[in-house]
């Protein structure tokens, strides 16, 4: 529903000064094939110019916007044996939202219809998308600029930019929603409710809808929402930990599944599975530390690329974190964007452009691209196996693991080391050699043959290669495949 507060809506849009791209005044013309054209026109023109709707108004007069009253009855039109409203949805392609209501200001009566945007790309009415230049219908194709924009626009509309709850008071908001928490998270001071409400819809996280009320959207629920389990379509959306007693799935010692925006929970999602990686105390520099098995960054950087790189769109839960006496598992739902042996050096794509944004302007994780860069330095700093990054059916899924001696490592593990560790180098302008290898496996000097062992078996996988092919052995360089 687009209209919730029609008398309200009817006042706001008549007080606009004159008509605009999405808004049209009419008075008792119809005709089915000209209002087809104005809802294409609408929904369209609504989208380049940031709005969620597009209006036609009829019983407004146009240039005095005095309420006269019509004798349209949508509702009850027909077109053949269809009605109106029929007969234009099966015209729309695709179809969108088109919301019809009427209301009376004394004796005189308005209708009007309500049409969202398209999403993915222009709304055409029999075949064809028109655009509203000034106050003007016309073909979209006339005009290669607007057209451009058009496509531009409706490709650039993500899932976080979707209205999940409409027609909120902005009492409401702070009801369902950690505002102050949010915005202190991103660093803005202590705000007015006023204040508070107008610096989320500068960011887009609420919407003005025109009738006394404001339209949530998801990307504010996946920040800040307190519960969301109480929305439609994100109800089993939060973070699950699942810690278990031994290296197999046989026996659960505790689950926990969030229900709060990922925004404002994070780092207690973090603490929780970090104290649940066996932590100990040591004293370092005369001061008692907790250490744990894997690094606190790396479990970070991998858990939040698992929160914001997640398919929304997929059914079922949100992101699974299995925690193990050895090692950590993380579950995203969703295909890898880019190949998985890609994800240390390709350029970061995300499906939740403006999520990630929101999460890097929080602290939550770093600029984009470095996340796992990040992750792995800290894993070869420690001497740990290697991480695993696997596509599984629809889900991504990354395996950190604990320490492991060498000698105890398989032949795998041996080699994705050595592939990530030259990706490493690579991002550095610099090339792996037998003895950079050799100090991210822990290794003395003496063991440099077994290095030169995994260095053949990752060459003969295709997954390095020598810098020169007539390099001297004991200067040799490497690179990865795609370098």
């Amino acid at each position: 529903m687009l209209i919730h507060d029609v008398e309200q809506l009817v006042r706001r849009l008549v007080g606009y000064p004159r008509e605009s791209e999405w808004l049209e005044f009419k008075m008792n013309e119809f005709q089915p094939e000209t209002i087809g054209k104005y809802v294409s026109a609408l929904s369209n023109s609504a989208i380049l110019a940031g709005e969620d709707c597009g209006y036609l108004v009829f019983g407004v007069e146009d240039g005095t916007h005095e309420i006269l009253g019509t004798t349209v009855r949508l509702a009850h039109e027909k077109v053949g044996n269809d009605t109106f409203l029929h007969w234009l949805n099966g015209r729309l392609q695709p179809r969108v939202t088109v919301d019809l209501k009427s209301v009376f200001f004394g004796s005189r009566r308005v209708e009007i219809l309500a049409v969202a945007h398209g999403y993915q790309q222009p709304v055409k009415f029999n075949g064809i998308a028109y655009i509203r230049i000034d106050t003007s219908l016309h073909p979209l194709c006339s005009d290669g600029d607007r057209e451009r924009a058009l496509w531009q626009a409706t490709s650039r509309f993500s899932f976080e930019q979707a209205v999940v709850q409409s027609h909120m008071p902005a009492s409401q908001i702070f009801e369902k929603f950690y505002v102050t928490e949010l915005l202190e998270g991103l660093g803005i001071a202590r705000q007015t409710v006023a204040g508070a409400v107008e610096y989320l819809a500068q960011e887009d996280l609420i919407r003005d809808n025109k009738q006394g009320g404001f339209d949530a959207t998801n990307l504010l629920v996946l920040a800040s929402s307190k519960d969301m389990r109480t929305i439609s379509g994100l109800e089993r959306k939060g973070a699950r930990v699942i810690v278990y007693k031994g290296k197999s799935k046989t026996e659960a010692l505790r689950e926990i599944h969030g229900n709060k925006g990922y925004g404002v929970t994070f780092n207690a999602l973090l603490d929780f599975v970090m104290e649940n990686l066996n932590p100990k105390e040591e004293m370092q520099h005369g001061k008692r530390v907790t250490v744990h098995t894997i690094p606190k960054v790396a479990v970070r950087e991998i858990l939040a690329n698992a929160i914001i790189h997640q398919d929304f769109t997929i059914s079922g839960d949100g992101p699974v974190v299995e925690v193990f006496p050895d090692r950590v598992k993380i579950i995203n739902p969703g295909k890898p964007l880019i190949p998985v042996d890609r994800f240390i050096d390709a350029p970061s794509t995300s499906r939740n452009s403006r999520f990630g944004h929101l999460m890097r302007r929080m602290g939550i994780c770093e600029d984009r691209g470095s996340g796992v860069d990040r992750a792995l330095t800290s894993i070869e700093r420690e001497i740990l196996p290697p991480p695993l990054f696997q596509q599984i059916e629809n889900s991504t899924v990354v395996t950190l693991y604990g320490p492991k001696p060498f000698a105890d490592m398989t032949k795998e593990e041996r080699v994705r080391a050595c592939y990530q560790h030259a990706c490493l180098c690579a991002e550095k302008n610099e090339q792996m050699s037998n003895g950079s290898l050799r100090v991210r496996l822990g290794l003395p000097e003496k063991q440099y043959p077994q290095v030169s062992i995994v260095i053949a078996d990752a060459r003969e996988a295709n997954l390095i290669r020598a810098l020169g092919e007539d390099q001297a052995k004991r200067n040799a360089r490497y690179v990865p495949y795609w370098s």
